[in-house]
């Protein structure tokens, strides 16, 4: 099996379909409704920016190196992405400003067909992204080289913050991937590995956390 990368993908399209399910519920005539959906949609559109940009600087780079263009589809939908997101939040602005109950649920509704349609875009996106941009990745450069990548990233974050980063990401993963980012940050970064496995070995099941235990050789 060749070194991947995306698996944090799976937390990406949970957090989009997380914002389209609670606007779908949302009452747009109540104020504290509407309130913690623009905080939610702001924190989602922080989260998507940096995942764009990092994808921009970290991964398409290394096919520029290369030569090879096929990232280029990706980064012109991650600018229309930018411009999308900003219509969105204009959209919720218009229904948090209505001045109606009438006018507040028909810009609710209309601000919730657009979000949908920005979520099915992005999941043909994510789509793309693995099956285009990774084999390419994966044809051009070693497994070493890619596994570098990720552990720049890694040599640069606490203990805890590796801690926090798989909190967040593994309740959306499966063992493999538990494993596949635990290896990684082990190989990197042992140290701080030996501190953050105290942090996350509790949320593991007791028989993953035995298997990849015995399979990382932890003690």
């Amino acid at each position: 099996m060749r070194y991947k990368f995306y698996r944090e993908h799976k937390y990406v399209s949970a957090a989009v379909n997380d914002v389209e399910r609670l606007i779908a519920k949302t009452d747009f005539r109540v104020r504290a409704e509407v309130e913690k959906v623009k905080h939610e949609f702001d924190a989602l559109v922080g989260m998507l920016k940096g995942h764009a940009h990092y994808e921009n600087d970290a991964l398409h780079s290394l096919l520029k190196k290369k030569n090879s263009a096929v990232y280029m589809q990706i980064e012109d939908d991650h600018k229309e992405y930018d411009e999308t997101l900003a219509n969105l939040d204009r959209l919720l602005t218009k229904a948090m400003e209505s001045a109606s109950e009438k006018e507040q649920v028909e810009n609710g509704y209309q601000f919730y067909l657009w979000f949908r349609k920005f979520a099915g875009d992005n999941l043909l996106h994510l789509h793309e992204e693995e099956t285009i941009i990774l084999p390419e990745l994966q044809r051009l450069y070693s497994d070493e080289e890619l596994r570098e990548v990720e552990a720049k990233t890694y040599k640069v974050m606490t203990a805890q913050e590796l801690v926090e980063m798989m909190e967040v990401l593994f309740p959306h993963m499966n063992p493999s991937d538990h494993e596949a980012f635990l290896s990684d940050i082990k190989c990197c970064e042992p140290e701080k590995f030996a501190q953050a496995w105290v942090g996350i070995q509790a949320r593991l099941e007791p028989r993953e956390r035995d298997a990849v235990a015995k399979k990382l050789g932890i003690v």
